[in-house]
């Protein structure tokens, strides 16, 4: 079993993954009982950040489908933590918007999910951290 081991121990989609699910536990852990997930903490977050954010602008930040997006905005409107109001610019479409209870809930989640995000990389230097971080922009932006 050790060839295994050492052969993916190599690859970098395996290390990115194995990591993914360690942050994902981790955020699990902080915020899961807020009824959050990584990707709904995403729309609030992307909200919040560009008020007026068409869904599809949300889903191309996040990386996600836009189908999903659909999804995930009608779990956030049902949970009132967003609404939907006509779009200024094109009055057939809609633009999800905060709630009051979805800025409070982005609020009381944030230093949660940063608290999760620093334990995952507690054996990496600051410098180390932000270098990682840097590496895995420029992989995501590629």
């Amino acid at each position: 079993m050790k060839n295994v081991r050492s052969r993916l121990a190599g690859l970098l989609g395996y290390q990115v993954r194995r990591a993914q699910m360690r942050a994902f536990g981790s955020f699990a852990q902080a915020a899961g009982g807020l009824g959050l997930t990584p990707m709904l903490y995403g729309v609030l977050v992307v909200l919040d950040e560009q008020p007026g954010t068409s869904p599809a602008e949300i889903a191309e930040a996040l990386g996600a489908d836009p189908s999903t997006m659909v999804r995930l905005l009608d779990q956030l409107e049902k949970r009132g933590w967003v609404k939907r109001e006509p779009s200024p610019v094109d009055r057939r479409s809609t633009r999800p918007v905060l709630t009051e209870a979805g800025r409070a809930l982005l609020e009381a989640a944030t230093p949660l999910v940063v608290e999760s995000d620093l334990r995952i990389a507690t054996r990496l230097s600051p410098a180390q951290r932000e270098k990682l971080l840097e590496l895995l922009r420029e992989i995501n932006d590629a």
